[in-house]
C-alpha cells in the first residue's frame, strides 16, 4: 500500500521545541540543538543556561541535529514535531475503514454494534470506551473457546518513509474565521510512505485454517470508507484532492477515524446522544464545524494506491 501526501499532514508525536531556547530561527531554516552538545559547553565559562543559548543562538546549524524550512518564527514560539506516519497508524485506518465494511454487509452484526454502544452510553461509560465496546461485538470472536480480535490477522510493516519535513503555521478555523493558530512540523506534499499489508488465517487447535479477513477485503473496505467520508467533505464544500484519498493524523477530524456516517443514518437519536456527551466533557460543542488548515488547506490528506 502506498501513500502520496497531498496536504501537510502531521503524525504529533515528538515532543515540541522552543524558538530561542533548544530550536532556532535563521535564513529560512528552524534548527533543533542540543543545549548539552560539548562543543556548546566547551565555549562557555560556566554551563548557565543564559550563556548557553547566546553560544547556540550565532551559529545554530552548526549544532544542529535537525533542520526543515520554515516561515519566520517568533522568539518563544513552540513547535510541535510532527513524524512520518508509523505502521500503527496505518492499521488503525484500516480497522475503522473495516469495521465499516462489516456493518454494512452483516446487519445481525450492525445491531450488535449499535446495541453496545448504546449500552455504555447508558451506563455512563466513559466517551473513549463507547467505540471499543462496539467494536468488540463485531471484532470479538470465540475460537477453541478463546475469544480474540480477529484485526490481530491483519499486520501493517513500514517499508518505506520518504519524509519532505517542513515547519508549518496550522490554523484553526471555524466558519472561515480563524480562532487560534500554532507551529508544527509536519509531512509536506510530495512525500511518499509504502507499507506492507498482510493478512493471516485463523489456526485452530486441530491445524486447520480459516480465512476470516482477506486482503480484498481490506482493499474494499478502504475504497468504501475513503469514498463516503470524502463525499462527506465535498457535501462542505471542502477541498477534496483525489479519488482514493484519506485523512490521517491530527486535525483530520472525527469522520476519519470513526464510524459516524453510518451511526448516523443508522441511528440518529444515538449520534445525537453521543453528541451530547461529548460536548459536556470537552465544554464546546463537539461537530465538525473546525476544521485545521496549513497554507489555507485542510490538513492531512492523502491519497492511497494498492500494490
Amino acid at each position: 500500500m502506498s501513500l502520496r501526501v497531498e496536504t501537510p499532514l502531521f503524525v504529533l508525536g515528538g515532543g515540541s521545541a522552543v524558538v530561542g531556547l533548544d530550536a532556532f530561527y535563521k535564513d529560512g531554516y528552524l534548527y533543533l540543538v542540543d543545549l548539552t552538545h560539548p562543543a556548546v559547553l566547551s565555549g562557555v565559562r560556566e554551563p548557565v543556561i543564559d550563556a548557553v543559548v547566546r553560544v547556540l543562538a550565532q551559529s545554530p546549524a552548526r549544532f544542529a541535529y535537525a533542520s526543515y524550512p520554515s516561515p519566520q518564527l517568533p522568539q518563544n514560539a513552540e513547535v510541535k514535531i510532527g513524524r512520518a506516519p508509523p505502521a500503527s497508524t496505518i492499521k488503525g485506518l484500516l480497522r475503522t475503514a473495516y469495521l465499516r465494511l462489516v456493518l454494512e454487509r452483516d446487519p445481525g452484526l450492525a445491531g450488535k454494534f449499535i446495541n453496545a454502544v448504546r449500552s455504555a452510553l447508558q451506563e455512563g461509560s466513559s466517551p473513549k470506551f463507547l467505540a471499543s465496546r462496539g467494536e468488540d461485538a463485531v471484532f470479538k470472536r470465540f475460537f477453541d473457546r478463546r475469544r480474540f480480535d480477529i484485526f490481530n490477522l491483519v499486520r501493517v510493516k513500514e517499508l518505506r518513509l520518504s519524509t519532505i519535513f517542513k515547519v508549518y503555521k496550522v490554523d484553526v478555523a471555524e466558519g472561515g474565521a480563524v480562532k487560534a493558530s500554532f507551529y508544527a512540523v509536519g509531512a509536506a506534499p510530495g512525500s511518499a510512505f509504502e507499507y506492507g499489508v498482510e493478512v493471516s488465517p485463523m489456526v485452530n487447535e486441530s491445524g486447520g485454517r480459516e480465512w476470516i479477513i482477506s486482503e480484498g477485503d481490506l482493499k474494499e473496505a478502504l475504497d468504501l470508507f475513503a469514498k463516503e467520508v470524502s463525499e462527506f467533505e465535498r457535501q462542505k464544500g471542502r477541498h477534496v484532492p483525489c479519488d482514493r484519498g484519506v485523512r490521517l493524523g491530527f486535525g483530520a477530524g472525527r469522520r476519519w477515524k470513526t464510524v459516524l456516517n453510518f451511526l448516523q443514518r443508522r441511528d440518529p437519536q444515538l449520534y445525537q446522544d453521543i453528541e451530547r456527551l461529548m460536548s459536556r466533557r470537552l465544554g464546546r460543542v463537539w461537530d465538525d464545524l473546525t476544521v485545521k488548515t496549513a497554507e489555507g488547506r485542510p490538513v492531512g490528506w492523502v491519497c492511497y494506491e494498492w500494490k
